[in-house]
């Protein structure tokens, strides 16, 4: 007679598709209680799923005679439903410590590589792990407490290519209870009590601690929340590829109506700006938060507007019309780096060897305000949106105490050759430039009776 977890599971089985006729499933097998509660569910359920099964263990060669009577444990049960079993033993920690990476991280992408290759020889068209709720919830809580967009904080998915997750639905109580029932024996990894790892420390002291003395239901709540946002992240992935298709492409860049993203909510606007700029760029590794929110600023300002970017990228404004390009430069600009500044910080002056150190204080009324060309202070609050150090952008400007200049025709009176131009890296924030290192500064920042906060950039430690 099918028991009610055995009833669950091939529901979500059938729901999800994740096993059809005929299927070959390997399953991943650490002689832990997911993993054999998977095992043998899905044995119970192999007449009905019209699939056959294998199992592969992996023994990380971490726990030594432990990790040995695992790997043991896992082969007698499979003999005793009588699949196939196949074994692999690695070291990884000498995995890790080569590829500088957590045993975490090491273990779980030898597991990954040796299921894919297994199948692979083998014949298998599925690769079934057991993941299961509370994995869910501490993985949601990990990614939050790290920093992660929703696109992280989504449930582990069901099935993404081969891989499947049959026990997504089953929380580890449900899952133990199955096996005593079944009379199965399992191993319990001494390394799961080790709160020297995250995700023990969120399972032993967060969830347990939740479940306790907040709500019973707590891991399954948290799951399902996860399984809602990614829900949300399929229909915000399905509105964002829309939306990328409409730019024009230029054999430099993107061109798109600014009137386009005015009318999108800010989430849109700023997952469809990534995606833009990671795509001109050819990487997203490097492109923050930050980046993303000025170019959205363009939306909102006057025709003429331009940002730096990396990469080498500019983002601008011409009329009703926003672009992202990469801006062709001469070999002696070739390799001039721009910066998005976060204060504290240092950044290098060009290839001169020299840098720029910025830092913020509070203003001091009457204090002596340095008058030499290595020290400058900056009315910190006039500042409009982020900082950066970049090279010139053509109509870029300095204010006066009257009116303003191009930064060209300062360079024009302090007889600047052009060559040096080309290596000039200048201060500026998202309407103007502040400072030109060495020439010139922006009359617009300068401090007065209404500063509270300074910022001050030494060049070369303000020698």
């Amino acid at each position: 007679m099918q028991s009610g977890f055995e009833k669950k599971v091939e529901a979500f089985i059938k729901e999800q598709k994740l096993i059809l006729p005929g299927d070959r499933v390997l399953i991943g097998l650490s002689g832990g209680a997911d993993s054999a509660c998977l095992l043998v569910v899905l044995m119970h359920l192999a007449k009905k799923l019209s699939a056959t099964f294998g199992a592969f263990h992996v023994n990380h060669g971490i726990r030594g005679i432990e990790a040995d009577e695992d790997e043991l444990f896992s082969g007698e049960l499979c003999e005793t439903f009588g699949i196939p079993f196949f074994s692999v033993k690695e070291d990884v920690p000498a995995i890790a410590k080569a590829r500088k990476i957590g045993l975490e991280e090491a273990g779980r992408e030898l597991r990954y590589q040796v299921a894919d290759r297994i199948a692979k020889e083998h014949n298998y068209t599925k690769i079934a792990l057991a993941h299961q709720q509370n994995d869910v919830a501490e993985t949601l809580l990990f990614h939050l407490f790290r920093g992660s967009s929703v696109n992280g904080l989504g449930s582990i998915p069901a099935k993404r290519g081969a891989v499947i997750r049959p026990l997504l639905r089953c929380g580890r109580d449900e899952i133990e209870t199955y096996l005593k029932e079944k009379g199965v024996l399992f191993r319990t990894d001494s390394t799961n009590a080790d709160t020297e790892y995250t995700r023990n420390k969120i399972r032993h002291r967060i969830l347990s601690y939740a479940e306790k003395e907040i709500n019973e239901g707590a891991v399954c709540h948290v799951a399902s929340v996860a399984a809602e946002l990614t829900e949300v992240e399929d229909y915000l992935a399905l509105k964002t590829e829309e939306l990328v298709k409409q730019a024009e492409e230029l054999p430099e860049g993107l061109l798109f109506p600014a009137e386009l993203l005015e009318k999108e909510p800010p989430v849109m606007r700023r997952r469809v700006i990534y995606r833009w700029i990671g795509a001109v760029a050819g990487s997203k590794k490097d492109i923050t938060k930050e980046h993303v929110e000025a170019v959205a600023g363009l939306l909102h300002a006057q025709s003429g507007k331009r940002i730096s970017l990396p990469y080498g990228l500019t983002a601008g404004r011409n009329f009703d019309r926003i672009f992202i390009k990469k801006e062709e430069v001469s070999e002696e600009t070739d390799c001039m780096e721009c910066y998005m500044i976060e204060i504290p910080g240092e950044y290098p002056l060009g290839e001169s060897g020299e840098t720029l150190k910025f830092c913020t204080f509070s203003y001091k009324k009457n204090a002596q305000i340095p008058k030499n060309e290595y020290t400058k202070w900056f009315d910190y609050d006039k500042i409009r949106g982020k900082l950066s150090l970049r090279v010139y952008c053509e109509g870029d400007r300095l204010g006066m105490l009257q009116g303003s200049k191009t930064v060209k025709s300062v360079w024009v009176e302090h007889k600047v050759p052009i060559e040096r131009r080309k290596q000039q890296l200048l201060l500026a924030d998202e309407e103007q430039v502040l400072w030109i290192p060495g020439i010139r500064c922006c009359d617009n920042y300068r401090i007065d009776e209404t500063t509270k906060t300074v910022l001050e950039v030494q060049r070369n430690g303000g020698k």
